[in-house]
């Protein structure tokens, strides 16, 4: 199979690891210009790192191709062509750094790939393999660790990429992080408690650490952050599937916020005109 040439909104990045074949990657997933998902790999962490580094919602034009040789042969698996990956447009996530998040021109590019329910995408799975998606929680009724929170590893290799760039070599994040819900597909009294590999969540709790070097506190605050806020934001799952096993992972939280919405101010009565009332 030849390579092809994609333009892609990057949606989701999962938390850098390890591989002994690519080094440190990054597994990348998004919606092509032709709104199909798609799953990049192996991404080069160096992707992610530096003044130039690619941020979530940045369009990357990228030669790929499908994945023949996966275990689960998931439906929108691709492999990235080495030096091929290039930002073309960041008018979709220069907003966040420039301190203005355009949530509006977001919506009208994700929002349309909403699936009806987590049961939905299990049964897509079941037909074609799909194994990317995105689903709106019905109820958030916990975020919790599924072990004991720990001090987070720190990189203790370094490696140097081709362009001069120093890498980190990090160590695996422990994948403890879960959110128990509900979704428009649960029968009554049915949950789903499903495991949260977001990377701004790892990121969190890597480096929230040297700010509340206390367990319970740094506890408190990612609570606040992931299920307090969440729950008050317009609250969507990007849903993946682990590549060993058929099991579906959060594997990137989208939270745009709610309409606020604007009160009508009461009618001014003739009274009220006067000063009488």
């Amino acid at each position: 199979m030849t390579w092809v040439k994609k333009k892609i909104l990057v949606a989701v990045k999962a938390y850098p690891e390890k591989s002994k074949k690519h080094g440190t990657t990054v597994c990348t997933a998004g919606i092509t210009d032709d709104g199909d998902w798609i799953r990049l790999y192996p991404m080069p962490y160096s992707s992610f790192l530096g003044t130039n580094k690619i941020h979530r919602y940045d369009w990357i034009e990228v030669e790929c191709k499908k994945v023949t040789d996966e275990k689960l042969n998931r439906k929108e698996s691709y492999r990235v062509r080495d030096g091929s990956v290039r930002i073309i447009d960041r008018s979709l996530s220069k907003g966040k750094i420039q301190g203005k998040v355009p949530w509006a021109e977001r919506n009208a590019r994700i929002l349309p790939k909403l699936d009806p329910s987590l049961e939905y995408l299990e049964e897509k799975y079941r037909e074609d393999k799909t194994s990317l998606g995105l689903i709106k929680p019905v109820d958030v009724m916990d975020f919790f660790t599924r072990e004991e929170l720990l001090q987070p590893p720190e990189p203790k290799e370094f490696q140097r990429s081709l362009d001069n760039q120093i890498i980190p070599i990090v160590d695996t994040i422990p994948h403890i992080f879960a959110y128990k819900f509900t979704c428009s597909g649960c029968r009554e009294g049915k949950t789903h408690d499903i495991m949260c590999e977001d990377w701004e969540l790892f990121e969190s709790y890597r480096s929230w650490w040297k700010n509340y070097p206390d367990v319970k506190l740094l506890w408190m605050k990612l609570h606040e952050k992931f299920f307090d806020f969440m729950k008050k934001s317009d609250l969507y799952f990007y849903m993946g599937m682990y590549s060993q096993m058929p099991t579906w992972l959060i594997i990137g939280l989208y939270y745009p916020p709610k309409e606020t919405v604007i009160p009508l101010e009461k009618p001014v009565t003739l009274h009220k005109w006067l000063g009488q009332g």
